[in-house]
């Protein structure tokens, strides 16, 4: 209908009907408030809009499957009604499709939202058109106007057309569009960043300890101070806390140490700031000493072990006397400092030592070495020892183990590649690599990942929507039917397969 000029919108049916969810389900774009009621009564269903409808506007209206018969509950089929205030009702569209970046699962009930003025922010306004994708992550946004547009998509939790970065997934798109010019394969991946502004929430000071609290987790944290040889910085339990050790028994006079932070995130935000920490005289729980390693990884190739681990106190001693590998009853091996690697900001340890072992210690399944910690092997800046600890390094018969060869073609500069397990953890990286052959692979299912990696730091970046700057693509392997698993089984040499992107 044109020149609609009505308070409220009535639609009648052929038989009674009943709502599920309306405010949930049914889409009115541009939006008419999120009061907006709706009512029904036997074959009949009215719309009360909270806001005044806006002069020359073409509006939308999808209901999904809020209008039910009252019976069996069936919706009706692809309901859609548009109408305009003004003589012309706009007819171009937009569609396309959302998926999640790290995961296989096409995404569901994302809102994707349209905007056109350059001010305009995801994380503080509203959209004017706005719809939500189906099962399969697919879209279309209809009764458009021409013009330049940009989309963005997110999981609208808050149910405020707002995206909430904290706990919401989004993405977005940086280029333009106009509808005019048919577009229909819009592709929007879907990420978890937190791209709120950094900002101090606390400072807990101790005896011993300054906690500084975040209201996120940041990557990287550089400190200036003229006081800087009297605390050891390191990040707490998680990455939203930076925690000074150290600057009780060494304060100078002054009540306050000055400390000038330069802070950053995963989505390039910045914070230069100055704060204050000191020692205040109070009681604390004194913790265990505890050291959690990884099970002991066995590197064919090189011959090799590594384990990596992570402490909750930091280290001020190592005795290497106490630890050592040993190969079988009778042959010990040692382990010496340099195969000791500490990074006190993460409290992360890793040790990696050669092994070198006769083939018939390989061909042989109980021929396990077993990697040995003894007691007070470490020894914390409070002076409690770790516990004494065994690992078993498990050494698969080499039969009984597989390889996966890749072949890449790509004119990209830049990208890492990815070994994944089933449960889509990461089992090995390999940065610009052409050709590459995973090898000694135990026998289960593998995935393979790509990262663009368009500033060339090793790692994946999720962009900054007001910097207009795109997350980095994320792309997996998928065999000719369509699957990302591939299998590798005892004794396969599997591939080259090749990944072009």
């Amino acid at each position: 209908q044109r020149n609609f000029t009505g308070e409220k919108i009535e639609l009648t049916f052929d038989e009674y009907i009943k709502l599920k969810d309306p405010s949930e389900e049914i889409m009115v774009s541009p939006t008419v408030g999120k009061e907006t009621k709706f009512q029904v009564k036997k074959n009949k269903l009215v719309i009360v809009p909270k806001q005044k409808l806006a002069e020359n506007t073409t509006y939308n209206i999808s209901f999904r499957d809020a209008v039910q018969d009252i019976n069996e509950g069936n919706p009706v089929f692809n309901l859609r009604l548009a109408f305009s205030t003004g003589d012309e009702i706009d007819s171009l569209s937009v569609s396309g499709n959302v998926y999640q970046l790290f995961k296989e699962e096409p995404p569901e009930k994302i809102t994707v939202a349209l905007y056109q003025a350059d001010t305009f922010n995801i994380f503080n306004h509203q959209p004017t058109y706005f719809t939500r994708t189906d099962k399969k992550g697919n879209f279309t946004i209809t009764n458009l106007k021409a013009g330049l547009y940009r989309i963005y998509a997110f999981d609208d939790k808050s149910k405020n057309l707002k995206v909430e970065s904290k706990s919401e997934r989004f993405g977005f798109l940086t280029k333009k569009f106009n509808p005019a010019n048919k577009v229909d394969t819009l592709k929007i991946p879907l990420m978890q960043a937190d791209a709120r502004p950094i900002k101090i929430t606390s400072i807990r000071n101790t005896t011993r300890t300054s906690s500084i609290r975040l209201n996120k987790a940041i990557d990287s944290v550089r400190v200036e101070s003229e006081y800087q040889n009297y605390f050891i910085k390191y990040f707490g339990d998680q990455q939203n806390e930076i925690v000074f050790y150290g600057i009780l028994e060494e304060q100078p006079l002054e009540d306050s140490l000055k400390i000038n932070l330069h802070l950053q995130d995963s989505t390039g935000n910045k914070l230069d700031t100055i704060a204050y920490v000191k020692s205040v005289k109070v009681k604390t729980i004194k913790e265990k000493f505890t050291i959690n390693f990884t099970p002991t990884q066995y590197d064919y190739q090189a011959g090799t072990i590594t384990t990596t681990g992570n402490f909750n106190k930091l280290i001020s001693s190592i005795n290497t006397d106490s630890i050592y590998i040993q190969i079988d009853s009778t042959h010990f091996k040692a382990v010496e400092k340099k195969n000791i690697s500490i990074d006190t900001l993460y409290h992360r340890i890793k040790l990696s030592a050669d092994l070198k072992l006769p083939k018939t210690a390989k061909d042989s399944p109980t021929s396990n070495p077993i990697l040995i910690f003894g007691k007070g092997a470490f020894v914390s800046i409070e002076q409690d020892s770790s516990k004494a600890r065994n690992e078993v390094i498990r050494i698969e018969k080499e039969d009984a183990l597989g390889s996966l060869s890749v072949d890449i073609s790509t004119k990209e500069q830049n990208y890492i590649l990815q070994l994944l397990n089933g449960k889509g953890e990461v089992l090995e990286t390999k940065p610009n690599v052409k050709k590459h052959t995973f090898s000694f692979l135990n026998a289960q299912e593998y995935k393979l990942r790509i990262i663009i990696d368009r500033n060339g730091n090793k790692k994946w970046d999720p962009g900054n929507f007001e910097k207009s700057v795109e997350p980095e693509s994320v792309i997996f392997y998928k065999t000719f039917d369509g699957k990302t698993s591939v299998p590798v089984r005892a004794n396969w040499e599997v591939g080259p397969l090749l990944i072009k992107f």
